[in-house]
């Protein structure tokens, strides 16, 4: 699959169940977090003429949960982080694995799994588990 870095991609998550108002209802909510919007990125490895994406980056703000603002069933939190859950461990960048579209991401916090679905490149196509 192609690899992640800050050139793009999109991640995706449903349902992003959050309660609310006015009345603390629990409602799904479809969740993205955008690629482009990640940090720390690995600045000393290009992919794409874009910075390489590992397991220790995030995306520090999601989209789309923005009604539900009482919070996530499961992490009490509204438009929090996304981060990968899975990667390449055959393939380290500054000691982290890489990751790749397809690899699950937790997306607001801990509410709901993910997954990338939206490639950064289409260059750089990284094989292995």
């Amino acid at each position: 699959m192609f690899a992640n870095c800050q050139a793009g991609g999109l991640d995706l998550a449903a349902p992003d169940v959050c309660l609310t108002p006015p009345v603390p209802i629990p409602i799904p909510y479809v969740n993205i977090a955008l690629g482009p919007l990640a940090i720390p990125n690995v600045l000393h490895i290009l992919f794409a003429a874009a910075p390489a994406h590992n397991m220790a980056t995030i995306i520090p703000v999601t989209f789309g949960d923005e009604p539900g603002v009482v919070g996530g069933v499961a992490s009490g939190t509204v438009m929090c982080i996304s981060q990968h859950i899975t990667g390449v461990s055959s393939f380290l960048l500054s000691g982290q694995p890489a990751t790749r579209l397809t690899d699950l991401t937790l997306q607001n916090l801990t509410n709901i799994v993910g997954v990338r679905i939206l490639p950064s490149q289409s260059t750089i196509i990284l094989a292995g588990g």
